[in-house]
């Protein structure tokens, strides 16, 4: 006999679902399967998110921080019988990146599922859930995340585990097939797409690695610089610092966490060799940078973690923006500012992160201004307004300051509130750029075109489209606005502040940028900006007080040098 009671779905929305016969638990239940559901965000409700408390959410950090530094060693041992044999450093190394990843999506589903229960514990429901026994392949750590933390059918299982220990008693449930799924290939490259990894694996051996946007001139410039012994002590924090960091977190984890980890162990990083033992570098302590690379490329960073296990330092670069900005983070501080220096483009430090924080101008922002300069932006040459988007995740899988699942419904809707706002003459020249695809978001640049068919998109590299618009739409924080004032580009920016929480030294940066007009507080604001300064908007940014917020700004997010950066990372590198 079927259960006539209303179904709470915690996975993918099954086609034919009505509000009146089934809950959602989150707005991922209709992602990838929008079209099915084509007024789900007006016609279903979803329990509160209590991550949108910021307070909440930091302590939620910390314990995902803290559940990774608990569950390391024992992940260790299972990965190598002789793992105490080998140093920390090693360990932390080459795991940290996935186990904090996984850790995240532990701790952030637990508290998800104990503000459903409180919510709607009273109310008859019957919920489907997943077996214990289904299985997850992931060929590496970056699949994790895409089919994993962005997959239906991992978080299906993963709530399954959470709820079935506090079940509330009005609830029934039932036991769906097993799924056994698996994501990413391991296939053996050939031919010239062999011949590339191998290049990039030798170059990624370099004490300095190209990082985004450097000349292999520069890396071997800086590659010299770093062939002496590391000077000074070692400032990398090791992570039994965080392990205590959420002793108060009630009520516990109802579950041993192991079995999640393991089920979620990448293949590349399960194949690993690990040595026997580690001797201290006869040449050391020595520096090397290390690239982001490192939180998808288990070789690499088993490479990394060897440097590390006999006695080296690592250094990171930004490479980003959200660095020395959003009020919570997890990864950065635990896989990149742990480590003996970060280098920053121009912060000095993160709220209440630890770290060596040492501010260099990145080379890849240099270039990028140098040739704005050569190409100044006339208005009688450029015609087009180009609006830029970012990320929509219906799953919230980063845990750090950024807009929450029901959060990013309102961000949508502002794109379309924007546009609608802009006068008739500017809409004929807006142009919008897509987030790139990514499984488990919401639609994003054919959903706008639905809404306005004069709504063109830009398709293929972001630079020429750069090159040729009169003034550029941010409506989100992040990499985009930096490169903009480091390139000194016209650019208008506004979104929430409460969806975006930045640390206290950001929000003074923005309100720079506010009181210049160049942040604006919502998307109607913003398409009156625009509209003010669309005839002529060189006029607008070249005026001293725009100039003087922009200079402001870059001085901490975007920092350049005159005569360009090599000299100060030079001297940097044989310095430190």
């Amino acid at each position: 006999m079927l259960d006539s009671r209303t179904t709470l779905v915690l996975g993918r929305m099954p086609p034919g679902a009505t509000p009146a016969t089934h809950k959602a638990a989150g707005p991922w239940c209709f992602a990838e399967q929008e079209d099915l559901f084509p007024h789900w965000e007006s016609d279903y409700t979803f329990a509160p998110e209590p991550l949108a408390d910021r307070a909440l959410q930091a302590r939620a950090c910390a314990e995902a921080k803290a559940l990774c530094a608990r569950a390391l060693p024992a992940i260790a041992d299972t990965l190598c019988p002789h793992s105490r044999n080998l140093p920390d450093a090693y360990w932390e190394t080459l795991l940290v990146p996935w186990v904090l990843a996984v850790a995240r999506q532990i701790v952030e589903r637990w508290w998800r599922v104990r503000a459903i229960v409180n919510v709607l514990g009273k109310e008859s429901l019957h919920v489907p859930l997943l077996p214990q026994d289904c299985t997850f392949s992931f060929a590496r750590s970056q699949d994790v995340i895409l089919h994993g933390a962005l997959g239906h059918d991992w978080n299906h299982w993963l709530f399954s585990r959470l709820l079935e220990s506090v079940l509330p008693p009005a609830w029934s449930t039932t036991y769906l097939p097993a799924v056994h799924r698996t994501y990413g290939s391991q296939t053996p490259l050939h031919g010239r797409a062999h011949l590339r990894a191998w290049l990039r694996a030798l170059l990624l051996r370099l004490p300095f690695p190209p990082l985004k946007g450097m000349r292999i001139g520069q890396s071997l410039r800086y590659s010299l610089a770093l062939l002496h012994r590391s000077r000074g002590a070692d400032k990398a924090t090791p992570l039994v610092a965080y392990a205590s960091a959420a002793r108060d977190t009630a009520p516990p984890l109802p579950l041993d966490t192991l079995p999640i980890f393991l089920a979620s162990l990448p293949r590349d990083l399960a194949d690993l060799q690990h040595p026997v033992a580690l001797r201290s570098d006869p040449l050391g302590p020595r520096l090397r940078v290390a690239t982001v690379l490192a939180y998808e490329d288990a070789a690499y960073r088993q490479n990394l973690a060897i440097w590390r296990g006999r006695g080296n330092r690592l250094m990171y670069v930004q490479h980003g923006g959200n660095y020395g900005q959003v009020r919570t983070v997890c990864d950065m501080e635990l896989v990149e500012y742990s480590q003996h220096a970060f280098g920053t483009w121009g912060w000095t430090h993160h709220g209440t992160c630890h770290g060596n924080f040492v501010p260099v101008p990145y080379p890849q922002l240099a270039a990028e201004h140098a040739q704005a300069a050569r190409q100044i932006c006339q208005d009688g040459n450029s015609s087009s307004l180009l609006m830029i988007g970012t990320e929509m995740a219906a799953f919230p899988y980063r845990l750090e300051s950024l807009p929450t699942p029901l959060q990013i419904i309102r961000y949508r809707k502002d794109k379309a509130r924007f546009f609608a706002a802009l006068p008739a003459n500017i809409q004929s020249h807006a142009v919008y750029r897509p987030y790139f695809s990514v499984p488990g978001t919401l639609r994003d640049g054919p959903w706008l075109q639905e809404q306005f068919a004069w709504l063109r998109l830009a398709e293929g590299p972001l630079a020429p489209h750069l090159a040729r618009c009169r003034l550029l739409v941010l409506d989100h924080n992040g990499t985009s606005l930096l490169e903009a004032m480091a390139v000194n580009r016209p650019v208008v920016a506004f979104w929430w502040r409460e969806h975006w929480p930045l640390t206290e030294e950001a929000e003074a940066l923005l309100n720079v940028l506010a009181t210049a007009g160049i942040w604006q507080p919502t998307p109607l604001q913003a398409a009156a900006k625009v509209a003010a300064v669309w005839e002529h908007p060189m006029d607008w940014w070249m005026c001293d007080d725009v100039q003087k917020a922009r200079k402001a700004y870059c001085a901490r997010q975007a920092m350049l040098a005159d005569g360009g950066p090599d000299a100060v990372w030079i001297q940097l590198l044989q310095d430190i």
